[in-house]
């Protein structure tokens, strides 16, 4: 199923069973209104990755309004697999009958081992997001600079570290003329460099457990100690709630369809460029 070409139809009677108009489809998607409409009228490629985010919304909105029927079928069998597979593991999280004969000193423990664990899961889907995004980024440098395609090309600007790349495009940048191709395109850096910062503070940070948030990275290199200290009646270090991190997966879905826009209309000109004036 996941290889299968998504149908625009799918989208538009998922959104009809969500009760959700367009506006409101594209505003949970993060999404301009015409961006939207384009998909839902065939004139921009619905992506797979679209589906996934509308399947994801889907799935936010059965649980806030207790329709489980509201989900699509896949993303409900995938649910239920995930909490049999849950309980077999004996993860915690999915042990809520075991919970009504411990005693309360173990429900909290247990209930901080799940707060600590889902905090890890946090961290994981940043790394991904952020994996994602530097791989789309392959795909901006390309179309954006105008590269010639070759098999190899790709894996070459691979190599390149995620801040390079992102130079590159700023200094492309200064020279498009055209507004509304030039802001978004910076717009789309901005946020690759904010969730690039956030990985940077998730992967080489100290997670540790935390009565109030759950989970904190704690600074522990003496250099992050030195900046981060602050001086008082009990002097501490700074240390970043795994809370904040959250808002990080909302801004990597916005930038993976932004990514998605940007590559979508400068392989537009490309092409028109080639048919005009040759490569």
């Amino acid at each position: 199923m996941a290889d299968e070409q998504p149908l625009k139809a799918d989208l538009i009677e998922l959104r009809k069973e969500l009760s959700l108009t367009q506006q409101e489809m594209a505003a949970k998607l993060d999404m301009a209104l015409r961006s939207y409409q384009a998909i839902e009228a065939g004139e921009s490629e619905y992506r797979t990755i679209h589906r996934l985010a509308a399947e994801r919304i889907a799935l936010m909105i059965a649980v806030d309004r207790n329709a489980p029927m509201l989900a699509p079928p896949m993303v409900r069998d995938d649910a239920i697999k995930l909490v049999r597979v849950g309980e077999l593991t004996g993860d915690p999280a999915f042990g809520r009958d075991r919970k009504k004969d411990a005693s309360p000193a173990q429900n909290v423990e247990t209930q901080e081992n799940a707060q600590f664990r889902a905090a890890y899961g946090v961290v994981g889907e940043l790394v991904l997001m952020t994996t994602a995004l530097d791989h789309q980024l392959n795909h901006v440098l390309i179309q954006v600079l105008h590269l010639v395609g070759s098999p190899i090309l790709e894996s070459v600007i691979a190599t390149l570290d995620m801040v390079r790349k992102i130079e590159m495009l700023r200094e492309r940048a200064k020279h498009i003329a055209q507004p509304n191709w030039k802001k978004p395109l910076l717009s789309y850096l901005d946020k690759l460099e904010r969730i690039s910062k956030w990985r940077n503070i998730a992967c080489h940070t100290v997670l540790i457990p935390d009565e109030t948030h759950g989970a904190i990275f704690a600074p522990t290199a003496a250099a992050k100690l030195l900046k981060n200290l602050q001086l008082g009646e009990h002097p501490t270090t700074k240390r970043i709630p795994i809370g904040d991190v959250k808002p990080a997966l909302k801004l990597g879905e916005s930038a993976l369809f932004d990514g998605q826009v940007i590559i979508q209309n400068f392989r537009t000109i490309n092409a028109e460029r080639v048919k005009r004036y040759g490569k």
